[in-house]
């Protein structure tokens, strides 16, 4: 990393020596609202948090930044976001697998089609907006099209010589530094970013040790104007090593001490690394607009982790520690007993689950802008060819608790899972946005044909398969007057299949919505109704989820299932001289059952009975934000409302010591202009102190993030 700071700083001096006052030209922003979201005439579900927004709250979790936008759950799982679990309009959010996720219109996931789970996300530090697509809005989006689609939009080639420099302290031995630099020299154009970001933990591990985590991301960019179009390519490497854990608490100890940690999990930690390159070229083509774009990531991780007890599932001995048998185990896991080296059964396994992900392609999209007078078609036709691969490689091992840590013993240890699964997919897509008179339709067509193979070398199987599908869509809106619009949409929307799970069943649904937007003296409305009409569910087994190697990644049909729901928002602003007081408030009511019943080795389903609820999908969730603004300084808060979810499907009140707490986290974020060039800032995530349950899988109660603070600078040229 000294390497990327080094260059940074040579490329931002090289800059300040040499700058063309010139502006250089940027690639054309991968968004579809922007300033467009005020227009009465968007078609579809489609919401932006903007950069004001993001700079304001500064948060390093994905998590709390979606927290903003309405027909989004999350589920936390480190209380820093550092693998997000994200869901849109009831699809399930663990691993955010059923989400098509996206840097700048390109997928950023290490597998998207052949293992979706999403391991890696980029920091929000390096974005300036968020956009999340939903309904038929999403069809340009794929793979995953029932839910939708996030898009993380970084920080464009400046085109003047800018830069900024942020540097951030806080409990629990928290830090961030932020620099970026850039801008014109001629014809070309360079950005150089870095972002290191730490912190010790707030969790307390039984008989010391770490529970934090450093992550380090430095991006480039190289742009060069083209007369009409533009050429740029972006280089990235990005690091973590975290002391985190799949290991929880049971009901009782979180209740006494929610930031606890057994001493099973002392050597638990996740080291990764990623490095992308990318190349992008806009050009006039055929009278519209041509974005194509190449694309290579390699992603590898190693997390060593608490697997399980030899002599009791984890989730028996958690679930009730107060049986004479489980005592001795849950005392092992506490560090409170020594395991007997003659007697195996107390054991604890750990494991590497060691993993190289690859994933590459190269994608285009032109744009076209037809007509004029009474009818205009905004056209877009695109197409990707990808291929994505992963290579797993897990162990286990076997260790005694001893003084109160982990020693391995002499135990023979074993490859849990050695096998290499594959994908290589076609997506193409057609759109029309029709405009005349007060009506806007636009009709959209996708179509995925993908092949698929899995490779199991424990097993000695092969599998292979293929399959297409065809994804129709349709959105209106009609502009009943200047400041109130209706609209609707329906589309087909689609989720890969798992490669090795045998015959590969596709998950679909068609998916409606239909709602208004009105702008008028109360301010911006919205009110959406979502309908998810699913004719077969599909789930793919994760360790996050609970599954051990022996059903990893395998797939689940769940058959028929529904979905509904309503999203509302409102936002307004109001001014008393030099102040500006902003609102916003968001909701979301969602109701999804099971219409088909059916046992699963799937722990979040087991045995499910017709009519059974959703796991981890809330019915209600709400956020509400109060600003107060003057041109010298700033106060942002906070209020988030999630209620309690279940973790296994099932119907009737959640019984006591399953799913997550319900509950309400405040936080709170100020700024004060020092000068026009220096800021100081600071934030307060859950001024409150809750103290609630986020998960439960795939072994025990863990806790959202405690009261921390945060203090930095921001100065920027």
């Amino acid at each position: 990393m000294r390497v990327a700071f080094a260059g940074l700083a040579v490329l931002c001096m090289a800059f300040a020596a040499a700058a063309d006052e010139a502006p250089a030209t940027a690639l054309e922003t991968i968004t579809v609202i922007g300033q467009a979201e005020a227009d009465a005439r968007i078609v579809g579900s489609a919401h932006l948090v903007d950069q004001q927004t993001l700079e304001a709250f500064a948060y390093d979790d994905l998590n709390r930044v979606l927290a903003f936008v309405p027909g989004v759950y999350l589920r936390e799982e480190d209380g820093f976001g550092l693998r997000p679990n994200i869901g849109l309009r009831g699809a399930n959010s663990d691993r955010s697998q059923k989400v098509t996720l996206l840097e700048d219109g390109v997928l950023f996931g290490p597998a998207p089609y052949s293992a979706p789970a999403a391991y890696y996300s980029p920091l929000t530090a390096r974005m300036v907006g968020v956009e999340v697509f939903k309904g038929p809005a999403a069809i340009q989006h794929g793979p995953q099209t029932i839910g939708g689609a996030v898009n993380l939009i970084s920080a464009p080639v400046p085109g003047v010589l800018s830069g900024l420099v942020a540097v951030d302290g806080g409990t629990d031995g928290y830090g961030r530094a932020h620099l970026r630099g850039g801008g014109p020299l001629g014809s070309f154009g360079a950005l150089g970013e870095f972002v290191h970001v730490g912190s010790d933990g707030f969790k307390a591990l039984d008989g010391g040790g770490d529970t934090g985590f450093e992550k380090n991301e430095a991006m480039v960019k190289l742009g060069h104007d083209l007369g009409e179009g533009r050429i740029e390519l972006r280089l990235g490497y990005a690091d973590e090593v975290s002391d985190e854990t799949y290991l929880g608490l049971t009901e009782a100890d979180f209740r006494a001490e929610p930031l606890r940690r057994y001493a099973a999990s002392a050597l638990d930690r996740m080291d990764w690394e990623w490095y992308g390159v990318r190349l992008d070229l806009e050009q006039p083509l055929l009278g519209g607009r041509l974005l194509a774009t190449a694309y290579s990531h390699d992603f590898s991780r190693a997390w060593m982790k608490f697997n399980n007890l030899r002599g009791e599932d984890i989730r028996e001995v958690l679930a009730a520690p107060e049986t004479p048998r489980n005592q001795i185990y849950y005392q092992t896991l506490t560090g409170q007993r020594d395991g007997n080296p003659n007697e195996s059964s107390d054991d604890l396994l750990i494991g590497t689950n060691d993993r190289d992900f690859r994933s590459s392609g190269v994608q285009g999209r032109l744009r076209w802008n037809l007509g004029a007078g009474e009818w205009s078609h905004g056209i877009e036709a695109g197409a990707r060819l990808h291929d994505d691969r992963i290579r797993r490689l897990h162990d286990e091992f076997a260790y005694d608790m001893l003084g109160g840590r982990p020693v391995r013993n002499a135990a023979a240890g074993a490859i849990t899972a050695d096998n290499t699964a594959r994908a290589t997919a076609l997506a193409a897509w057609l759109r029309d946005e029709i405009v005349r008179g007060r009506w806007t339709i636009a009709p959209g067509l996708r179509i995925e044909s993908i092949d698929t193979s899995f490779d199991d070398r424990l097993a000695g199987l092969r599998n292979d398969d293929r399959y297409s599908v065809v994804l129709p869509g349709i959105g209106v809106n009609f502009a009943q007057t200047a400041t109130l619009s209706w609209f609707g949409g329906v589309h087909k929307g689609f989720s890969p299949g798992s490669p090795g799970s045998g015959e590969v069943e596709p998950e679909e649904a068609v998916n409606y919505e239909a709602g208004l937007v009105w702008n008028g003296v109360a301010g911006r409305i919205e009110l959406t109704g979502f309908y998810s009409d699913y004719s077969n569910l599909t789930a793919q087994c994760t360790f996050s989820a609970g599954c051990d190697d022996a059903e990893l990644d395998q797939q689940t049909n769940a058959g028929e299932v529904r979905v509904q729901g309503v999203e509302a928002g409102w936002r307004d602003a109001f001014a008393v001289g030099q102040l500006s007081l902003p609102l916003s408030v968001t909701y979301t009511w969602t109701d999804g059952e099971f219409r088909e019943s059916f046992e699963s080795p799937n722990p979040q389903f087991e045995v499910v009975e017709r009519g059974d609820e959703l796991p981890y999908v809330p019915e209600h969730r709400a956020n509400a934000v109060v600003g107060l603004e003057h041109p010298r300084w700033d106060t942002q808060l906070s209020v988030t409302y999630v209620s309690a979810m279940r973790d296994t499907a099932g119907s009737g009140p959640i019984p006591a010591g399953e799913g997550s707490d319900g509950f309400t986290v405040v936080d709170l974020a100020a700024g004060w202009a020092l000068s026009d060039t220096l800021r100081l800032v600071g934030r307060i995530d859950n001024l409150l102190d809750r103290e609630y349950v986020v998960a439960r899988r795939p072994f025990g109660a863990r806790p959202g993030k405690p009261l921390s603070a945060q203090l930095g600078v921001r100065y920027r040229f």
